[in-house]
């Protein structure tokens, strides 16, 4: 499963996306898939970069991604693999016509799938990592850090208000819609509720499945057929995140649902999913060292009060002997 080496002169696209955006995984694979070279402007949403006036006179909403191509900015990651699937024709066609059965077909799974919750499901398992089946795959740490960040994030909203009266609206609406978020998440009920949700629908998946199998000569059957298209890039982004979340073992274990196991096997193997993979990995890497350069203030201060201690201690008599006959 290779993806067409297709070179745009100048990089005409530019992405602005976070690695852990759930939302930006969507467009980077559906990039991925098209072989498209593109340039990468990296959005840091738990520093807020999100909210800066400069990103949020492109997206009043200050989300992530945002696609730049010349002049015209696209939004919503839905919008963006349509758009790219319109204007670069190499790589397989995602957004198949919609006057076709497999086209109607694709989007109403596009839309399925969209249906999850899956930003209360994800940070209602931060903040109940006991509801995962084998263990949330963060670091504690950054676990922590999302815990304490919710009011900050409010705070750091209203307080952009006051000082950008131009975007005060924006800025407004954005610390409501965090608010609520944040106490959606922390409902356990609810983030319960969105589990039982996600099990009916991973058994409509695996039906889907079953469907695609019985109409494709092979095993290399995918979600709608034998070609790989943008519901496959929204079935994807899903299960990764399902894991990261410790819930593969409730939702596409071999033994419960076999099918959605078996894609989840084969899908690995292809080019872009791999790309996708590397790039989602950088997110660590990132948190450490954005944890370390806030420390670097203490760290070099206690070193040099160390170091100071340490040369005091191995020239104590000479210092003394100044000071004395001063």
């Amino acid at each position: 499963m290779c993806i067409n080496n297709f070179k745009m002169s100048d990089n005409r696209f530019t992405l602005y996306y976070f690695h852990g955006s759930y939302y930006s995984q969507k467009a980077l694979l559906a990039l991925f898939e098209k072989g498209c070279q593109f340039n990468r402007k990296f959005i840091n949403i738990h520093t807020g970069e999100q909210k800066t006036p400069e990103y949020m006179k492109m997206n009043p909403l200050g989300q992530v991604p945002l696609l730049k191509d010349g002049e015209e900015v696209i939004v919503e990651s839905e919008k963006i693999i349509d758009y790219i699937d319109e204007e670069i024709k190499s790589g397989p066609i995602l957004v198949p016509d919609l006057n076709t059965p497999v086209g109607k077909e694709v989007q109403r799974l596009r839309q399925f799938i969209g249906g999850i919750r899956i930003e209360i499901t994800t940070f209602g398992l931060f903040f109940n990592p006991d509801l995962s089946t084998s263990g949330v795959k963060v670091p504690k740490s950054f676990l922590q850090h999302l815990k304490g960040s919710s009011e900050k994030n409010v705070s750091s909203l209203e307080e952009a208000a006051l000082k950008y009266p131009d975007f005060r609206d924006s800025y407004i609406a954005k610390a409501e819609k965090s608010r609520q978020f944040f106490a959606d998440a922390a409902n356990r009920e609810l983030v319960v509720q969105c589990l039982e949700e996600i099990e009916q629908k991973c058994d409509h998946l695996e039906e889907c499945l079953r469907k695609s199998k019985n109409t494709v000569k092979g095993d290399e059957f995918l979600l709608t057929g034998p070609d790989f298209n943008s519901a496959d890039i929204s079935l994807v982004v899903f299960m990764d995140r399902m894991v990261k979340l410790g819930l593969e073992g409730r939702y596409f274990c071999e033994s419960k649902r076999p099918l959605l196991y078996d894609y989840f096997q084969r899908i690995g193997h292809r080019q872009s999913v791999q790309l996708l993979r590397t790039e989602v990995k950088k997110l660590v890497s990132m948190f450490i060292w954005n944890r370390v350069k806030a420390t670097v203030p203490y760290v070099a201060a206690l070193g040099l009060t160390i170091g100071l201690g340490v040369w005091f201690m191995k020239n104590k008599s000479a210092v003394i002997n100044l000071v004395v006959k001063k």
